[in-house]
């Protein structure tokens, strides 16, 4: 009797599933960066006097980026090797610190390989955004992210198989059709109450 065995448990193809993109801001702030609305906050430490003295704010809401990101990117998929883009996003007056304290300029990007994340380093200068309007810091903000991604291209270890091109293009898409005003903490808490 001619036949095969089944394959061996061990010798079967692995089938790759692929899985909608993340994205996410890890924002990381000097603590002379005033978030708006954060004299209200019981975790501020700043008298009164501080947040009359200092008018500059940093006015956009990063989940609330997030949220719309991710909504825009749910239904692309970008290769299997990467499921999430996080980008560390550190806003200071970076003079005013020891170098140590955040990360290099021009850092490149690491992989996660537990998360299957790609971390990606931004900055902005405090003393540069602080009095900016909020269409003007959600600019700021594009630009800073779209520049970290884009050094994703140039590097050396970048996971096989994804599609940097569509995605950073993908991004640029969803962040340019961002309506601003919906990117504060009080629209995203408007828009969580209304559900």
């Amino acid at each position: 009797m001619t036949g095969h065995a089944p394959p061996h448990p061990s010798r079967k193809k692995a089938v790759l599933i692929s899985h909608p993109m993340r994205f996410n801001t890890f924002l990381v702030t000097g603590v002379e960066v005033l978030h708006q609305g954060g004299q209200n906050w019981q975790s501020n430490m700043w008298p009164p006097e501080h947040w009359r003295a200092n008018k500059g704010r940093w006015r956009l809401f990063t989940p609330g980026i997030d949220d719309f990101v991710a909504s825009e990117l749910k239904d692309r998929n970008y290769g299997n090797s990467v499921e999430g883009l996080v980008v560390a996003l550190e806003v200071a007056d970076f003079k005013s610190w020891p170098t140590s304290t955040f990360a290099k300029v021009g850092k490149s990007p690491s992989f996660k390989r537990s998360r299957r994340d790609i971390w990606c380093f931004a900055k902005l200068d405090w003393k540069k955004i602080q009095r900016l309007t909020l269409s003007e810091q959600y600019q700021a903000y594009c630009n800073s992210v779209l520049a970290s991604v884009g050094g994703i291209r140039n590097w050396r270890n970048k996971p096989k198989g994804f599609d940097i091109d569509a995605f950073e293009s993908d991004l640029r898409n969803a962040l340019s059709i961002g309506r601003v005003s919906r990117m504060t903490r009080a629209a995203f808490d408007r828009a969580a109450s209304a559900i």
